[in-house]
């Protein structure tokens, strides 16, 4: 790959794009996503972030990627450069990363390594950017993100970001801003805190929901728009992240929050949480948008959730497929995983997609278990 190649698909898929901000401001940060932009552009958190910089007054937020295609970009010695100016990440005082599980921690270290920036934390000085990273993997297991994070957002960042681009803008040298950072709650400083970690930080429900500010055909959830219909989760389930993250339990966005923030443009649109289907008044949205004529998908389906009217809702929005999780295969060991779903939630889910056309049923299933 060439770098005229390179730039020329960034303006493709820029071109594509629906809301993108492209913003002059003083103070600028490069988010770098460790995965390619197919996946990035999934992402609601990375999203949220771009969108809460970007209408911060004074502040811009441009995106940036790891390559589709790594060894090509190694091979040509190209650096990363963000979409919205073309600019070389290395050239940003400030990069903020987004890790959403382990398997990113070597997009991660890649990451840095195409943009020209010591991988490790250590080697890093005043001159360097400064590496700040956050997202789902801050609630399960963030410690492996030491090494490489100057500062680390544990939790929900939406308030957050920016008091830590407060601290960032205005307090010069890298010890002084470590100490700075240490003192917001939920910001874990390695080379302060060693593996000592605090507690996640939790947004004040004024800000909910999260919503896709960008939309793009390049993606792996094509065209869609993303807006969380709850955040967090009350089922307790021992397997489950969710468990240390609800943050006080499962909070509910009212459902005209949801249909305000909508784009009338929008055909398509994903309702996002970790249990979406136990939203109160999650039959009236889906039945609200199918009757707009919009497709609907729902990021869990709990079986013991759905019911005649929910899964005519979701044919109506366009559904051709039931997924849905029966997260062990025995009772024994859904009770071991404290797990409400019983067999008879199952077997009346596959009733009820056979009755109303859908093409197959999908179950999802915990293997590998203890015991």
């Amino acid at each position: 790959m060439s770098l005229a190649q390179y730039h020329n698909e960034i303006r493709s898929r820029l071109a594509d794009e629906l809301g993108t901000c492209v913003k002059d401001a003083p103070e600028k940060v490069a988010l770098l996503y460790p995965s390619p932009y197919h996946v990035g552009m999934s992402s609601l958190g990375f999203q949220t972030i771009y969108r809460e910089i970007n209408e911060s007054p004074g502040r811009a937020a441009e995106r940036a990627f790891l390559p589709d295609d790594v060894d090509a970009h190694v091979r040509a010695r190209l650096p990363l450069y963000t979409y919205e100016s073309q600019r070389p990440v290395a050239d940003f005082p400030i990069i903020g990363m987004s890790v959403a599980f382990e398997l990113e921690l070597a997009g991660v270290v890649r990451s840095l390594e195409l943009a020209g920036v010591p991988v490790l934390a250590n080697e890093r000085t005043d001159r360097h950017p400064f590496v700040i990273m956050g997202g789902p993997l801050t609630f399960s297991n963030p410690l492996p993100l030491a090494p490489f994070a100057d500062a680390i957002l544990m939790g929900e960042a939406d308030e957050t970001i920016h008091q830590a681009l407060d601290i960032l803008f205005n307090v010069q040298g890298r010890a002084e801003r470590l100490h700075a950072l240490a003192q917001i709650p939920s910001c874990f400083v390695p080379e302060l805190h060693g593996d000592e970690m605090p507690s996640g930080g939790k947004c004040d429900d004024a800000r909910l929901p999260a919503y896709a500010v960008i939309r793009t055909p390049h993606t792996e959830l094509r065209n869609m728009f993303l807006i969380e219909a709850e955040r967090g989760c009350s089922r307790g389930c021992a397997y489950c992240v969710m468990r240390r993250s609800t943050n006080g339990g499962m909070r509910i966005v009212p459902m005209q929050t949801i249909l305000d923030r909508i784009p009338e443009d929008a055909k398509k649109i994903g309702l996002v949480g970790a249990a979406v289907s136990d939203h109160p008044k999650i039959c009236d949205i889906i039945e609200h948008l199918a009757a707009e004529g919009r497709e609907v998908s729902l990021s869990s389906l709990r079986p013991d959730r759905l019911n005649e009217r929910f899964v005519a809702a979701l044919r109506k929005a366009g559904h051709t497929a039931l997924t849905t999780a029966s997260d062990g295969a025995s009772q024994r060991i859904r009770d071991t995983i404290n797990r409400k779903t019983r067999e008879k939630h199952l077997l009346e889910v596959a009733t009820l997609a056979r009755e109303h056309g859908m093409k197959r049923l999908k179950l999802y299933m915990m293997v590998g278990l203890p015991g």
